[in-house]
């Protein structure tokens, strides 16, 4: 499926369902063409690098999903390749599409995987409803906020994940017992895969901004290094979450410890009660023909006594000292 949006600063229209062939008779160099592509076949992929002379090879990064991102420059456009990444509530797991933008005079394409949905409801609305500048300014513009829009979408993720981290954290200090260790495992992992995709992320659009400026109008300089400083504080934001998780396995091990410990204070406190129990046990136990009190009738009650004294004793004794 192919989708079409033009516009400049008096008009605006959009266009769905086209084929690449019809795209291409509906480009116009008075307005900002947008195509976005939902990939559903190599055929069309090649049939869109046909009709609008972009280079083979990026033909074949497109379809390579599973490549980092990175930018790569040709003499009349170029490309940049990234990933966008949703937070799937119900499956409570990060979502993956690889993106790819292709940028010429006029003309942006943007090729998806074809999963449903995507980064860009906002920027459509936006560039519909002639908000801020986006109909006042040239391709690069919209290029900065395609880039912009799959960032925000990562930062909302790292706020999503934080505040997990946060109520773990509230939650093991409210119940010392609750494991959090299996979560933990799991935020781990969506922020290595945050992490993944944001580093190379950065490192391609610095060498464009370095690379690229003649495709990239002075103006719009300031808007890309906004982009560049999100993805800085991303990358900085993972430091400070691996830091708070690596605390909270420490408080987990904290808690578990406490609560062994006083499990184990718990058992020698009984075992020391009992103790000097056994022991008398042990002696009237002992077959002797002349033992104290053997024959007496008050024998047992008074030796059941003296164990229950000498309990008593030990319990306060150890309650005065604080030990339980």
């Amino acid at each position: 499926m192919l989708t079409l949006i033009q516009y400049n600063d008096p008009g605006y229209l959009t266009k769905e369902n086209l084929s690449p062939s019809e795209a291409a008779t509906l480009v116009k160099e008075d307005f900002i063409n947008w195509i976005d592509v939902e990939i559903t076949s190599q055929t069309y992929v090649d049939d869109t690098a046909g009709l609008f002379n972009i280079h083979h090879l990026i033909a074949e990064d497109i379809l390579n999903t599973d490549q980092l991102p990175k930018f790569e420059l040709f003499d009349d456009h170029l490309f940049f390749s990234t990933k966008m990444l949703s937070f799937d509530a119900d499956e409570d797991q990060i979502m993956e599409e690889h993106l790819s933008v292709v940028m010429c005079k006029s003309l942006v394409i943007t090729f998806q995987e074809g999963l449903p949905g995507d980064a860009f409801n906002e920027l459509r609305k936006r560039i519909q409803l002639s908000k801020g500048l986006i109909r006042k300014c040239k391709e690069d513009y919209l290029f900065y906020h395609i880039l912009d829009a799959v960032v925000d979408h990562y930062l909302q993720i790292m706020e999503t994940l934080r505040t997990r981290i946060e109520q773990l954290e509230a939650r093991s200090l409210a119940d010392p017992s609750y494991d959090v260790m299996q979560q933990v495992i799991e935020i781990k992992k969506d922020i290595n895969i945050l992490r993944k995709y944001t580093v190379p992320m950065r490192d391609a659009l610095n060498e464009m901004r370095v690379e690229a400026d003649h495709f990239i109008q002075k103006s719009s300089i300031n808007y890309f290094q906004d982009v560049a400083d999100h993805l800085l504080y991303l990358i900085t934001s993972f430091e400070t979450s691996r830091e708070m998780l690596k605390d909270l396995m420490d408080l987990h091990r904290s808690n578990q410890n406490s609560e062994m410990n006083r499990v184990m204070k718990t058992l020698t406190v009984v075992s020391a009660i009992f103790i000097p129990l056994t022991f008398l046990a042990g002696v009237y136990g002992m077959n002797f023909r002349y033992m104290p009190e053997l024959n007496s009738q008050w024998g047992y009650p008074l030796t059941i006594g003296a164990m229950v004294g000498v309990a008593m004793i030990m319990a306060l004794y150890m309650r005065i000292k604080r030990w339980f």
